[in-house]
């Protein structure tokens, strides 16, 4: 137990806890709001400075897994009582308050956060750069939006297969170390893999909403990627909800269809980030005049389970302190979940409005540019690829597109991962290659 005193932000995290139990049996919710904020900011953040500071402990006189076999239990016990107690009434009044605390101070948090931490761009710059990834080549620029080419022009076969990611993320993670690159894996393949990345949207972007993006930007995109002929289309995330809103809008376009770790369900009673999503102020934060930070963001995906996100992979640090290897991919790993890009304000408003609080995909009723949203035009064959233990989309969001499309030529890869494991866990080894296997197929 001494060795886990020692590890970075056990103490900052100890000291949080013990407050945050205190002020919420004692009903000092409103009052507590802005002093929890700064420490729930202080204490994951802190993980990330140790690391970029180089703390690595070493666990002398442990041997290799010890560390985890004795917390381990613990950790599982404790992860269990705060997603129990994350859906609590007590919870939600809780997350309430500081949805509009953060909301109202939107504009001064991301400098606030900044001024308590330390620069960022050091921290990121310390842990490192990712290995170098696959060779490619800038297609064109649309707004902050970037199309990326995979390989030499004429160099691959068959459809072109265009990526689509996330706003709230890096598609880095896609093309993350030679061994761990669902891009790699796909190239090699034999295809033709072009590469949306959306950047970084500055105050220009600030006020285009979704049906900009899906109309304007992905429209665009597309008929790059393909001309007149249609294209696969592989969408990742928030990427495959923008892929599903395109492919219902602009079904002839798109040839086949592949999900991952795409929500569907937006309202799923095991959804914990849909559940505080649907606290948050829509219309304060469309009134405001402010960038929404994507570190902001960052804190809150490891809020959702805070204990294995945070503590559990500093205690699987000090069992591989040893490994330069695994010391590196942690490191890398580290810098991707700490570098998410600041998000488009009527983007959010819009995603927010249209799928956590309206469920529109259940429920019907979206209209973009003026013109309805109906899954049920897609016919083109569809893979969707889900996570088994994904906490931020749990499978049966995702599962819940089989009943909403038209095609006869669905199907479902169920990886025994999590939300990112999808993309770099051993769990997912061959994946891309099934995949590339699915499309030769259709």
């Amino acid at each position: 137990m001494t060795a886990f005193a020692d590890l970075p932000g056990a103490d900052a995290f100890a000291v949080f806890y013990a407050r945050f139990v205190e002020r919420v049996c004692t009903g000092e919710l409103a009052q507590a709001s802005g002093p929890l904020a700064d420490d729930l900011m202080r204490l994951l953040a802190a993980s990330a400075i140790a690391t970029a500071q180089g703390l690595t402990p070493s666990p002398e006189g442990l041997a290799a897994g010890r560390l985890r076999d004795l917390l381990g239990p613990w950790l599982v016990a404790a992860e269990s009582a705060y997603q129990q107690w994350a859906r609590s009434p007590v919870a939600a009044g809780l997350v309430t308050t500081l949805a509009r605390h953060w909301t109202a101070a939107a504009a001064q948090l991301p400098a606030e956060l900044l001024g308590s931490f330390g620069p960022r761009a050091a921290a990121l710059g310390a842990l490192g750069l990712p290995a170098e990834g696959l060779a490619r080549t800038l297609v064109t620029e649309i707004g902050a939006a970037r199309l990326y080419r995979y390989g030499k022009a004429g160099s691959t076969r068959g459809v072109p297969l265009l990526v689509v990611y996330a706003m709230v993320n890096r598609p880095t993670i896609l093309d993350l170390e030679p061994e761990r690159s669902l891009i790699r894996g796909l190239v090699e393949s034999g295809r033709e893999v072009y590469l949306l990345d959306w950047g970084d949207p500055g105050p220009a972007e600030q006020a285009r909403g979704l049906a900009e993006l899906i109309c304007g930007t992905l429209h665009q995109v597309v008929k790059v990627v393909g001309g007149r002929r249609a294209i696969d289309v592989l969408g990742v995330c928030q990427g495959g909800v923008f892929s599903l809103l395109y492919a219902a809008l602009e079904p002839r376009r798109i040839r086949r269809l592949i999900t991952m770790v795409t929500p569907v369900d937006f309202q799923t009673d095991d959804d914990l980030l849909s559940q505080w999503a649907r606290r948050l102020d829509v219309g304060l934060l469309e009134a405001s005049d402010t960038i929404i930070s994507g570190e902001v963001l960052g804190y809150i995906f490891q809020l959702l389970a805070p204990y294995r996100l945070v503590l559990g992979k500093y205690v699987d640090l000090l069992d591989h302190a040893a490994d330069p290897a695994w010391v590196a991919r942690f490191r890398r790993m580290e810098r991707w979940v700490h570098d998410g890009p600041d998000q488009p304000r009527q983007l959010l408003v819009d995603f927010t409005r249209a799928f956590y609080l309206d469920n529109r995909f259940m429920r019907g009723g979206l209209l973009l540019d003026g013109r309805p949203v109906e899954l049920s035009k897609l016919t083109m064959p569809i893979l969707n690829i889900y996570g088994l233990e994904d906490h931020i989309v749990p499978p049966r969001s995702s599962q819940a597109l089989a009943g909403l499309t038209a095609s006869r030529r669905y199907e479902e890869i169920a990886v025994p991962t999590g939300h990112i494991g999808v993309f770099v866990s051993t769990r997912a080894v061959g994946l891309p290659e099934r995949i590339a296997h699915w499309l030769a197929r259709r």
